[in-house]
């Protein structure tokens, strides 16, 4: 972001390259620079969300979806929701038309100490999902210990724990371990991450259990302008069976909206466009189509998917 113009006109002083490592962020969003962009938050139907303000801590939101549901056998959906937070602790709590509750508490602990609290109680008290961390943000450093419940279609307890350390100012190396108690089977991440001026890479391998292949997920994310255009793409490869995905992507930042493109290896084309109509609202255009190059007899060939919303309130 450049700077108002004055009178005279003066060099910005040259970025100092002997300056040390940052924090580089938890473990499990070194991915997000090129998922945020190959990956589009489509939808079907139409949505309409409302959130109001009541007070400087306090909001309520409404969430109307149309033509599409989070449950396959419906096709609305109602949400209301309230947010509680300061500047040091935020609180979100809604509940559906089904009768499904779910919360967040994310806050600060004590110093560099952070926690997260997540929640998701549907009618079935048996697909109860819940997961709890604690976050240490050091200087240079980042590092997490996770209890969940029930999470990545995995039914069970799940323990965690990860570490990432900026090495140099654009070079950061981590690890995370998880282990199923119920099996009990564990499953170990490395990953780097190399930070350029305009793009970062980042490189991930992930090995289970004897039965579960080994993965290596590969991320290149590039800014063409800045706060204006970026490119991604995303690769993800088993080499003990030979199966492979991937993923591409684009995102324009315009005046007034934002623009996200987003195609993979399945035939997937996906696209979201938002358009700012004034501080307080949002227009929302979403639009999915796949391929059924390799869809299997009896089934339709081609899919489409298209959205609209609005978002009203900060």
């Amino acid at each position: 972001m450049g700077a108002k113009a004055s009178r005279c006109l003066e060099l910005a002083p040259a970025e100092d390259d002997t300056q040390g490592p940052k924090n580089p962020g938890p473990f499990e969003r070194l991915h997000d620079d090129c998922r945020r962009v190959v990956h589009c938050n489509t939808f079907e139907g139409v949505k309409f969300d409302v959130s109001k303000p009541l007070t400087p801590t306090f909001a309520v939101n409404h969430n109307f979806w149309l033509g599409g549901s989070h449950y396959p056998s419906a096709n609305q959906h109602y949400k209301f929701g309230a947010t509680l937070g300061d500047n040091e602790r935020v609180c979100f709590g809604s509940v559906d038309q089904y009768g499904t509750v779910e919360g967040q508490i994310v806050g600060a602990v004590a110093g560099p100490l952070q926690g997260k609290l997540i929640f998701n109680l549907p009618n079935d008290p048996q697909a109860f999902v819940g997961i709890c961390d604690l976050d240490y943000i050091g200087t240079t450093s980042s590092s997490q210990l996770k209890v969940a419940r029930n999470i990545h279609g995995v039914n069970g307890t799940h323990l965690g724990c990860s570490y990432v350390q900026a090495i140099t100012k654009r070079l950061a190396l981590g690890g995370e371990g998880i282990l199923q108690a119920a099996a009990p089977a564990a499953t170990f991440t490395s990953a780097l991450k190399w930070t350029g001026d305009k793009w970062s890479g980042v490189a991930s391998w992930s090995a289970g259990p004897p039965a579960q292949p080994g993965q290596l997920a590969l991320g290149y994310a590039r800014t063409v302008s800045p706060n204006r255009v970026t490119l991604g793409t995303e690769l993800n490869v088993a080499p003990a069976t030979g199966d492979a995905s991937f993923s591409a992507g684009a995102e324009f930042a315009l005046k007034q909206s934002r623009v996200n493109l987003a195609v993979d290896g399945s035939g997937r084309m996906q696209s979201c466009v938002e358009a700012v109509l004034s501080p307080a609202a949002k227009l929302l255009f979403s639009a999915e189509m796949t391929l059924g190059w390799a869809a299997e007899p009896g089934k339709p060939r081609d899919s489409f998917k298209f959205g609209y919303g609005l978002q009203i309130g900060s």
